[in-house]
């Protein structure tokens, strides 16, 4: 017997990226890194690396950032991305905070961009709101529940 194949909208992408070592030798290291966006939080994206001598990494941030840092440097805070240029190659030059200082990674631009559009057409950018408006009012619902 075979069952329904189980349909997933969550999109992911794993990429060969560059993991920059802080350090004065300011190696470069490669390393694999996994984006993931899942339309049930429309508005963040995650990535996940294992940088050397230091467990599974994982940061979420804003999906917006990830799109508009192909264009000019974004960010604020502990989260910075920027393009760069490279060996001719186009990059994303992503900074995040780790639990031993901050962690620079470089991702392909264009490996990048395919990735954000692809998560676009699963959640337009004008169906955020929509899509968090549903999950404060399952939040609302299930407090009532919980109180009734």
């Amino acid at each position: 017997m075979r069952g329904r194949p189980i349909v997933s909208n969550v999109v992911t992408m794993d990429v060969n990226a560059t993991y920059l070592t802080g350090d004065e030798a300011g190696k470069r290291v490669p390393v694999l890194v996994t984006a993931r966006f899942d339309p049930l939080d429309p508005v963040a994206i995650t990535l996940r690396t294992r940088i050397p001598d230091q467990p599974v990494l994982a940061w979420t941030f804003a999906r917006e950032l990830l799109a508009a840092g192909d264009e000019r440097p974004v960010g604020e805070g502990a989260v910075r991305i920027a393009p760069v240029l490279r060996e001719r190659r186009r990059l994303l030059c992503v900074d995040l905070p780790g639990p031993a200082g901050p962690v620079t990674v470089e991702l392909p631009a264009s490996r990048v961009a395919d990735f954000v559009r692809r998560t676009y057409e699963r959640v337009p950018a004008s169906a955020e709101s929509a899509v968090l408006g549903l999950d404060l009012d399952l939040d609302l619902d299930l407090a009532a529940l919980d109180r009734g």
